[in-house]
C-alpha cells in the first residue's frame, strides 16, 4: 500500500513535514502550474484559461510556449528536490521517507517545542508500543 499526501506539499518543508507523518510520496500540482505561469484565475474549468495552460482554444494556447515552459518546469522540479534532499540530510536521514516524527519540532507561540509524535500522536511503526 501506498500513501500518496496531496495539497499544498510543493515547498520542501511542507514535503518533509508529510513525510514524516507517513506519506511515501507526494503530489506537487498547484505549484508546478505555478512554475510553468498559472496566474490563479480561477476559470480552468470554462475552457478560457487567460495563459492558455488549462484550454483547448487553440487562440488561447497560443500563449503557452512549451520550449520556455518546459524548463521553467524542469527548474523548479530540479530545485524542489534538491532542497528536499538537502533538509532530509538534516534531519540525519539518506532518503526523505526515512524521516521520522521524532526528527521535526514545532514550535508555537511562546518560543516551546514539540516533536510531530507529541503533536499529533503519529504511530510507530518500529516501536509501537511507545
Amino acid at each position: 500500500m501506498v500513501f500518496i499526501g496531496s495539497g499544498k506539499l510543493g515547498f520542501p518543508e511542507q514535503a518533509v513535514f508529510a513525510f514524516a507523518l507517513g506519506c511515501d510520496m507526494v503530489n506537487v500540482a498547484r505549484e508546478a502550474l505555478l512554475a510553468i505561469g498559472c496566474i490563479q484565475a480561477q476559470r480552468c474549468h470554462t475552457n478560457h484559461c487567460p495563459t492558455g495552460i488549462a484550454t483547448q482554444s487553440a487562440w488561447l494556447a497560443r500563449g503557452l510556449d512549451p520550449s520556455l515552459k518546459s524548463v521553467r518546469l524542469a527548474n523548479y522540479l530540479v530545485t524542489m528536490r534538491k532542497d528536499l534532499i538537502a533538509l532530509t540530510h538534516a534531519c540525519g536521514a539518506s532518503h526523505p521517507t526515512e524521516v521520522t516524527a521524532d526528527q521535526i519540532e514545532i514550535l508555537d507561540d511562546r518560543f516551546g517545542a514539540r516533536t510531530l509524535r507529541e503533536a499529533f500522536g503519529v504511530w510507530d511503526p518500529v516501536n509501537p508500543g511507545a
